[in-house]
């Protein structure tokens, strides 16, 4: 075999692996934070947003898959932007050049580094830097190839109108866009992709905890100097979103400490099995099918446009593998088609209106009753699974008192006026609070009335 076939061959694998070419080509050992996104990055058409603490490597991550798409692929062209040029040259750009001097002699030799290109010299592939400010919204638009590849670097400084602009390159078929960011803002593009967007991204988090990169030093600087509550601690250590505004319902505390506790329904076998099924409303909703025992919680099932009458079988299925002694769903809407089609398979669900009565004296009605309880149960110490559409979707609402003060949660309309998706998920959790449920007795449910005592829900 020539070396010339050999080198190709070694170049067609790294296209395929860019943990790979990371780890052959530039002799870099990548995080398992940094390698999950080179994976991510690898697929056509990718859309990677990453969220971030302080120094986990994101900069270095994207000098990586530079160097990376210009050396394993013709026809190449890297837009990059981030808010200031110091970002870009001070930072990203002296990356690039530190990382490219490891190259192998072949590449290094071609490797030529301007204050705004990057490219090889015998090569029409190139990443150009743009500042991606608002006076500057065409940063990213206008360009061309057969590989298109983006990135954004501190994207939470991007103004909205420069990927406004950007959109028609964005759209271009197999095009890739990696932006990363401190998410110190609770609005705008790179927010979306977290939130009202982010079926259309894969979605990673880089806590300063979880990298090698960061000492542990530096958490517990920031811990004690402004409180492991705080927005600083959140942003810069966690790489987590500043905590929402007074007005929202369950805290971001709550949540974390929530999430991720590996507990198990089989610890409280003495406890009813209840599932929650949200039905969802219009096209970009999930119908989702939740599962609560005790302090265990948990989403069974999520999918869209799946009509009515499949949606009763699965949960059928469900309701049947689980040995479920309630199931309650909300049959608002769309949602009654699910209720009458299980009663016709002789089963008995639970038809659960949101705008019904509250048993609480302090909530307006049935929905806000419902997550008031989910409150108290996370606050008891109850267990969901580490799922970030699911965190989302719990911190999501918020609420406020009537005229009477009584507790009355955010509409789901409202909701989408904010930019935010119907919280379908933490919906369906939240129906598992709707009618208590007296004694494990599978396959079938004891309602009680509005006077009778609640302490089941603290199970």
């Amino acid at each position: 075999m020539s070396a010339l076939v050999e080198i190709a061959a070694v170049v067609e694998r790294w296209r395929r692996n860019p943990a790979a070419f990371v780890r052959e080509a530039l002799q870099a050992r990548p995080s398992k934070q940094q390698e999950a996104a080179l994976r991510a990055f690898a697929h056509p058409g990718a859309r990677v947003a990453i969220k971030s603490g302080h120094g986990t490597g994101k900069s270095t991550l994207m000098s990586w898959l530079i160097l990376w798409a210009l050396c394993c692929f013709t026809d190449v062209k890297c837009p990059v932007t981030a808010p200031t040029a110091h970002q870009l040259q001070d930072v990203l750009w002296t990356e690039v050049r530190k990382w490219g001097e490891r190259l192998p002699s072949l590449w290094r030799n071609e490797l030529e580094v301007t204050t705004d290109t990057i490219r090889f010299k015998s090569c029409p592939s190139f990443a150009v830097a743009r500042t991606g400010r608002k006076e500057n919204s065409e940063a990213l638009q206008g360009f061309h190839a057969g590989n298109l590849m983006f990135f954004v670097d501190e994207a939470s400084g991007i103004d909205d109108v420069v990927f406004q602009v950007a959109q028609g390159a964005l759209s271009t078929p197999g095009s890739r866009i990696l932006m990363a960011a401190n998410p110190t803002r609770t609005s705008g593009y790179f927010y979306n992709a977290f939130h009202r967007d982010r079926d259309r991204w894969t979605r990673l988090t880089f806590s300063c905890l979880e990298s090698p990169h960061v000492a542990p030093e530096y958490a517990r600087e920031i811990a004690e100097s402004y409180g492991e509550e705080s927005d600083i601690y959140k942003v810069r250590v966690l790489g987590e979103f500043p905590g929402a505004s007074d007005l929202q319902f369950i805290p971001s505390s709550l949540v974390d400490a929530a999430a991720g506790k590996h507990l198990s329904k089989d610890q409280y076998g003495f406890a009813p099995v209840i599932l929650g099924v949200d039905v969802a409303r219009f096209g970009d909703d999930r119908s989702t099918v939740a599962i609560r025992q005790g302090l265990y919680g948990n989403i069974l099932w999520r999918g869209r446009g799946v009509d009515t009458m499949t949606f009763a079988d699965k949960v059928a299925t469900l309701w049947r593998g689980h040995a479920a002694d309630a199931v309650m769903i909300d049959g608002n809407g769309v949602g009654a088609g699910v209720v009458d089609r299980l009663r016709q398979m002789g089963f008995a669900p639970i038809d659960v209106q949101s705008g019904s009565a509250s048993a609480l004296r302090n909530c307006i009605n049935k929905r806000a009753e419902m997550w008031w309880r989910l409150r108290d149960w996370l606050r008891d110490g109850g267990s969901i699974p580490d799922d970030e559409d699911l965190r989302a979707d719990l911190t999501a609402p918020e609420y406020q008192y009537t005229v009477k003060g009584l507790v009355q949660l955010e509409k789901k309309d409202d909701m989408k006026k904010r930019g935010l998706p119907s919280p379908d998920l933490a919906d369906a959790l939240a129906l598992t609070f709707a009618v208590p449920v007296a004694s494990r007795n599978a396959g079938a449910f004891e309602r009680r009335t509005a006077d009778d005592d609640y302490d089941l829900f603290a199970l």
